[in-house]
């Protein structure tokens, strides 16, 4: 940034009308200046070279030189700069590929002057952010590893049984009972609910961090963080799937590890898999909420996945099995489903479907709307029999249960079979 304040933008695209375009769109935006124009890739390394521009407003597709062969030696001269890759492509392929490349955001063609705007101001605020990696927090002893915050799993291995409803409720139960600094993740970042369910919208979402994830510290962090009414701080999922794809487990485990640095408990919503990225948040988690409900097809996951549990060495108090919907119209009895799992359920969620899809079309939790419905009481007490086992500033001395990080585990199906 020059010492006016002013963001310093170059334009590289092979068609002469679009950059002149893109200039005139910029041209009253009094913090932006367009410092330089390029019409190659060859040509746009050597303009950075001499002009160090703060942000790169680079097309991806360029005879010459494409603009990822260009973005990446752009980078490897000029670490600091920031790109934004333009494209009249807006394929899941060419959006990995612009990310990986280095790339800030993607825009696609024709871009509106809103999106090029808040995009340029955007990715150079967070150029602004202190660099400082997640491993870096950790060294400077922000936190202790015995005062580090509490990772709670919201997990089911069948679809459709609320556990984003849970998740989100749960978040706000604990915010309100323990005063506690509460974090809520949404962790299925291809189809996440969290946004439409706390009536919450931004343009900054998880992939703003996975994007910056070798830069992740405390004000990156809540830059991109929402807050709900409850004060809770919400990381939402990208709008589309697409983005979504791009967050990686790694990013997933960097990012959990910040917010544990930051929040006293962090509540993640995960979808129904075991692909990598669900993997990464269960084995964190200090506690994996498990919903269930009366079905066959959902007790036999739920059966399975214990069983995998075992395999994978989770201790058997990190797996809290609930029963939610809970209802005795449904053929099966509570008691016979612990009796065919051996595992006791640890609490019944009483069925409240019309309440909850009330709450959801309208954006409020429950635990709000209504303070003394049913589903609420049972809400407080689980947030309670969690926080009561996962105080979170423990006694000196005392021995520090929290799963560690490893660097890189190796994945699933590997996990199992070295058995």
């Amino acid at each position: 940034m020059s010492d006016s304040g002013t963001i310093r933008v170059m334009i590289v695209d092979d068609i002469v009308d679009t950059r002149d375009q893109l200039e005139k769109l910029l041209f009253f935006e009094k913090d932006i200046e367009v410092i330089a124009k390029a019409g190659t890739g060859r040509e746009a390394i050597a303009l950075d070279r001499e002009q160090h521009p703060d942000v790169i407003l680079m097309d991806i597709n360029m005879p010459d030189m494409d603009g990822i062969t260009a973005t990446e030696a752009i980078l490897r001269q000029s670490p600091a700069a920031q790109v934004i890759m333009m494209s009249v492509q807006g394929e899941t392929d060419y959006l990995r590929r612009a990310m990986l490349a280095g790339a800030r955001e993607f825009l696609t063609k024709p871009i509106s002057a809103d999106d090029l705007y808040k995009s340029i101001r955007h990715v150079h605020k967070l150029a602004a952010t202190r660099p400082r990696t997640t491993a870096a927090v950790a060294a400077t002893g922000e936190r202790s590893p015995a005062n580090l915050g509490r990772i709670i799993a919201v997990f089911s291995p069948k679809g459709g049984v609320g556990t984003s409803v849970v998740a989100a409720n749960l978040a706000v139960t604990i915010r309100q009972q323990t005063g506690k600094k509460v974090a809520l993740v949404d962790a299925n970042v291809v189809f996440g609910d969290l946004s439409v369910i706390l009536n919450l919208r931004s343009a900054k979402t998880i992939i703003d961090l996975a994007q910056r994830v070798e830069e992740l510290d405390r004000d990156l962090l809540f830059d991109v963080l929402v807050t709900h009414t409850s004060q809770v701080k919400v990381l939402l999922a990208p709008p589309d799937p697409q983005r979504g794809e791009l967050v990686s487990a790694d990013h997933l485990r960097a990012i959990l590890e910040a917010l544990r640095q930051e929040f006293d408990y962090v509540v993640v919503d995960t979808p129904a898999s075991f692909q990598d990225r669900t993997l990464a948040v269960l084995d964190m988690a200090s506690r994996i909420v498990t919903l269930m409900t009366l079905e066959m097809h959902c007790i036999r996951n739920i059966k399975l996945f214990l069983e995998v549990a075992d395999l994978l060495e989770y201790a058997r108090e990190k797996v809290v099995l609930v029963l939610n919907k809970a209802s005795n119209r449904t053929g099966i009895r509570a008691e016979e489903v612990e009796k065919n799992i051996q595992r006791k359920l640890v609490l019944q969620i009483g069925d409240a479907a019309q309440e909850v899809t009330f709450s959801i079309n309208q954006g409020v939790p429950l635990v709000m709307s209504k303070p003394t419905h049913q589903f609420t009481r049972d809400l407080r007490v689980l947030a309670r029999e969690l926080t009561a086992t996962l105080p979170v500033a423990r006694a000196v001395g005392a021995p520090d249960t929290t799963p560690q990080v490893a660097e890189k585990p190796p994945g699933f199906l590997t996990r199992l079979m070295k058995r």
